[in-house]
């Protein structure tokens, strides 16, 4: 028997998985949980009970929509190419317009063909008993399939035996399984070639999976049993049967009258398991070299013994090895290949490989491993461009040039073996510019960037709210209208929405529609009843996008742009019934507050409870309107809903809030350390796993970072190296961000955050690897910190930065140093942030504070001495600036540390070449300076016996930000420290009383003499 709590685990995975797929309901969303445990019983009681016929009700099921798929100008293309015309426009309306006018004045009927596809609008219900259904069953069915399935695999246990229940989200996250697909792939080819093997690579994928498969087959005894050796207990057998009659239902409601539904996440894991034989006829029966299938995408890697000579030669192979499983769908004309396994039945289902989209490359000597490159290249070109900083054009002038570049491309670039294709690049090359802009958004005040964003407005209307290009790009509209809310340019979304009525009228006049995957044989489906759907669709997203992102609090120019352009300026009538117009600002952001609590809102909702300085403020409603959970210990185990209440302890709420249970966006782990002041406490330890189990789903180790019994604090990074790359930055704050910072007033520095791209870029860039980056005292605003920390962390670089000041209570401010180090102790990448505090301000700072905002500096952690870090195998302390002054501090470093950071903003450059001259023989280590580029002289010294050697780097001066790598060599330093006498070379003798201050776990084994 199924139980409540199953259901509510259910739940809390279907959130997850709608809220990031296609055309997921925000609102309807917020209703179903707003009745939650009304609503879970209710389908608990359907599920337990005999009836089974409620599956197949309207109600349950939903309903389907359409999505736009693309528009097929091939009729223009072949008109214009018999005519010879070579007409190019710079406007792209003005060529759709030109190219309707000349197919219907030459008595042309081939209108262009807006192709949609057939989406699932399925009830809430449905997607809980889906997700149940994958959590008490598809696993079962997901654990058949061998490792060569990549895609869409189910997240598990450490076991690997079942789902892990407590994880959000049922999937793998899919960009790491495409890698692996891909660069398995590509290390198989390079392996084979390096041997000198001649060899075959085919790829493949098939045409409309999702609306030619029939699920039927998951009933039949055949195949659960015989093919797949399983045995399900009677309760599991229910469950399935519910789940595959509730797809058939869905199915049969809709024009296609068959496949899957697409955009019920469960959906995936049918699809996969229908090609179960594919995988174990070509592992088994081909033995490849290498084979891996990402959902419907193949790649093959052969030998080339038979000497294959065209693609018809390779198939036939193929087929004489599959035994009657794979074949020719027309024999004669050999265009497409069709998988046939016995349990898909005859006719039910209809798997085929369509041919134009098969390639096969036959490889071998040099000009193959020289292919293999070429592709190497080009993902590792691909790849830059996501890893680089968010980066706009120096002037706005030039963004409606940069975004015609991205969505106009009609090149070809290899990111894998079938070479990607127009549409392909121009989503990719889109989404990084729209990212940037985003980026922007959540940085910046709106004010800061304006022109640039209007212009990206302006040049998004010309390039892309236009036939055809639209239907490509058409899933990056909802971020645009987010983009534009939250930044209360409301008079562009007006543009953006008129526009978007126009086109659906062109779409309506001008089109002939079609729908994927429509039966042949059967009448033309009736485009104005599509349309209709399709642009109900279009407009209910664009409204929930608004709501989304519609700032709770507006500014007066805010308010005035609305009431202009949205108010008292309506929609047309169509549109007053599609988005529920007209409403007014306070009714959007009743919704927006609504959504919020939720966890559907543009912010996500974790943010009300990060330290304010870390996280813009804008678009978090006030804590009043949180709505909180009622019943939730009987929807939910015990150690989610305790570990979930200590979260909401740490975060001032008194009741379990729906956005901390049911979480699209949870608390990553370095937020959850930053929100426990005592995370790193031995004490703390059990506080956190329950935490981190409640919100990530998964156990904290031993290997979690915490202090030790010397108060060292360890940071286990697993990676151990003689030497450590260290990027020293030359960065300049101006005074003017400084006062800013000081007197809480808008940065007048408009280009920082440009220049700290283009900085971060070179970082990112540089070939030779970097371990650390350092920047200057008072360099960042502490809420750009965790996204670059983030973007470095993707380079394996940590990050150690000196923050603006933190404004806290009774006019008191903090200066603190933070550190963003890699961590990989619980068995994948992640980041601890470390936070120390400066204890006293320097003198010129303390006077300075007092004089513009009448302001004292306290720290929120005071220590007697400097607190020392072991981070993998290196062990560092920190101090900023003054505090470098303070020969205590030095003193007890000495013999205890590898590494001291210094980021400084001083003038007197003078007096801190002595003291860090001096601190590198008298602590023996590696002293990191990092000034502000006004006054320069950062640099990376080193007690080494050569004094030609002893500067490693050292940088002063230049007009632009940059930096410069040095390498530290920790190894050698320690195994020289080790010896109890010094020995001659590479560095300085250890100064007297060394040994006996040296801490024991930096010893190691000590070099040999080389005499």
């Amino acid at each position: 028997m199924i139980e409540l709590q199953n259901l509510g685990l259910a739940y809390r995975k279907a959130k997850v998985d709608l809220y990031y797929s296609s055309h997921a309901s925000l609102d309807a969303i917020a209703n179903y949980e707003e009745s939650l445990h009304e609503n879970l019983s209710a389908l608990l009681e359907k599920i337990n009970g005999e009836d089974e016929s409620w599956v197949s009700e309207a109600s349950f099921i939903g309903t389907w929509t359409l999505a736009s798929k693309s528009v097929d100008m091939d009729g223009w293309r072949r008109r214009r190419k018999e005519s010879g015309n070579s007409l190019i426009f710079s406007s792209p309306t003005d060529e759709w317009e030109y190219a309707c006018k000349a197919l219907a004045e030459n008595g042309n009927s081939e209108k262009p063909k807006a192709e949609f596809r057939v989406m699932a609008k399925c009830s809430l219900d449905f997607h809980v008993l889906s997700t149940l259904w994958m959590l008490e069953v598809g696993y079962l069915f997901d654990a058949k399939l061998t490792d060569c399935s990549y895609g869409n695999r189910l997240r598990r246990t450490k076991d690997g035996k079942r789902i892990n229940p407590l994880s959000l989200g049922s999937f793998q996250p899919y960009l790491k399984p495409f890698r692996d697909w891909r660069d398995n792939g590509i290390v198989a080819m390079r392996t084979a070639l390096n041997a000198d093997k001649k060899i075959v690579a085919l790829t493949a994928d098939v045409s409309s999976f999702y609306h030619e498969l029939n699920p039927g087959f998951m009933l039949a005894s055949v195949f659960v049993n015989e093919v797949l050796g399983l045995e399900l207990t009677e309760d599991q057998a229910k469950l399935n049967r519910l789940f595959i009659r509730a797809i058939q239902a869905w199915a049969a409601a809709t024009p296609l009258k068959k496949g899957l539904p697409v955009g019920l996440p469960a959906s995936a894991v049918v699809a996969n398991i229908a090609l179960v034989e594919l995988d174990r006829c070509i592992e088994q029966q081909v033995a490849p070299i290498y084979y891996g299938r990402y959902v419907d995408d193949i790649l093959l890697v052969m030998e080339n013994g038979a000497d294959f000579g065209s693609t018809v030669q390779l198939w036939e192979w193929l087929f004489a090895r599959a035994g009657g499983k794979l074949n020719w769908v027309d024999s004669e004309k050999k265009q497409q290949i069709c998988f046939k396994p016995d349990y898909l039945g005859q006719g039910e289902s209809k798997i085929h490989f369509a041919n134009g989209k098969n390639k096969v490359f036959i490889l071998a000597g040099e000009p193959g491993k020289t292919l293999v490159d070429a592709i190497v290249h080009q993902i590792h070109e691909r790849a830059s461009e996501w890893r680089a900083m968010p980066r706009l054009p120096r002037s706005a002038e030039h963004v409606g040039t940069d975004l015609l570049a991205a969505t106009q491309s009609d090149g070809e670039t290899a990111d894998s073996l079938r070479k990607a294709d127009v549409l392909t690049m121009r989503r990719a090359g889109f989404s990084i510019k729209l990212r940037d802009f985003e980026a922007y958004e959540r940085d910046l005040l709106p004010e800061a960037w304006a022109k640039h964003r209007q212009a990206f407005f302006r040049a998004f209307i010309q390039h892309v709210l236009v036939l055809p290009q639209f239907f490509d790009l058409a899933i990056y509209l909802p971020r645009v209208i987010r983009l534009a809310t939250a930044c209360e340019d409301f008079a562009d979304l007006r543009r953006i929405i008129d526009t978007l009525e126009k086109l659906c009228k062109q779409v309506n006049d001008q089109c002939e529609v079609v729908v994927k995957a429509w039966p042949e044989g059967e009448e033309k489906p009736n485009a104005t009843a599509m349309i209709s759907r399709w642009q109900e669709q279009l407009f209910s997203s664009v409204r929930e996008s608004i709501t989304a992102a519609f700032p709770p609090r507006l500014s007066k120019a805010g308010k005035q742009a609305w009431k202009v352009h949205m108010e008292d300026c309506h929609p047309t009538v169509d549109l007053e019934t599609i988005l529920a117009w007209p409403l007014s600002a306070k009714d959007f952001q009743t919704q927006q507050a609504r959504l919020f609590s939720f966890d559907l809102a543009h912010m996500p909702f974790r943010f009300i409870g990060l330290p304010k300085e870390m996280v813009a403020q804008r678009g978090i409603p006030a804590k009043k309107t949180v709505a909180n959970c009622t019943e939730v210990t009987q929807l939910l185990p015990d150690n989610v809903t305790t570990g979930t209440q200590s979260l909401a302890k740490w975060l001032g709420f008194r009741s379990l809030p729906h956005g901390l249970m049911f979480a699209t966006r949870p608390f990553n782990l370095p937020e959850l350390f930053v929100l426990n002041k005592d995370a790193y406490a031995e004490t703390e330890r059990a506080a956190m796993q329950k935490v981190v189990l409640a919100v990530r789903g998964f156990e904290l180790n031993e290997k979690a970072p915490c202090f030790d019994k010397h108060g060292v604090l360890q940071i286990p990074d697993g990676i151990i190296s003689r030497k450590y790359g260290v990027a020293v930055s030359s960065w300049q704050t101006h005074m003017g961000s400084w006062m800013a910072s000081v007197t809480r007033k808008p940065d007048p520095d408009e280009d920082r955050y440009a220049r700290l791209c283009r900085l971060l870029d070179g970082v990112i860039a540089q070939p030779r690897d970097s371990r650390y980056l350092i920047l200057p005292e008072l360099a960042l605003p502490a809420h750009w910190f965790i996204r670059i920390a983030r973007k470095l962390q993707g380079r394996g670089i940590s990050l150690i930065t000196g923050i603006e000041y933190l404004h806290v209570s009774k006019a008191r401010v903090r200066n603190q140093v933070w550190a963003a180090l890699s961590h990989n102790g619980l068995g994948f990448p992640s980041l601890m942030i470390y936070q120390q505090d400066k204890q006293r301000p320097a003198l010129h700072e303390e006077q300075e504070l007092q004089r513009l905002a009448g302001l004292e500096m306290k720290p929120s952690k005071v220590w007697k001495t400097p607190p020392i870090i072991q981070h993998g195998d290196l062990r560092f302390a920190m101090l900023i600036c003054s505090e470098l002054t303070n020969i205590s501090y030095r003193a007890a470093l000495r013999g205890k540390v590898d590494v001291l950071f210094v980021p400084e903003w001083n003038p007197d450059t003078e007096t801190f070449i002595a003291l860090v001259e001096s601190a590198a023989l008298d602590i023996h280590a590696y002293i990191i300076q990092c000034n502000d580029r006004q006054y320069g002289d950062s640099r990376i010294r080193a007690p080494f016996k050569d004094s030609w050697k002893r500067d490693v780097l050292r940088v002063k001066g230049g007009v632009t930000d940059y930096c410069v790598i040095g390498e530290i060599y920790v190894q050698s330093l320690r195994q020289f420290q080790s010896s109890h006498r010094s020995p001659d070379k590479p560095f300085k003798p250890v100064p007297d009383g060394f040994n006996d201050a040296m801490d024991y776990n930096r010893k190691v084994l000590p070099t040999e003499d080389e005499e």
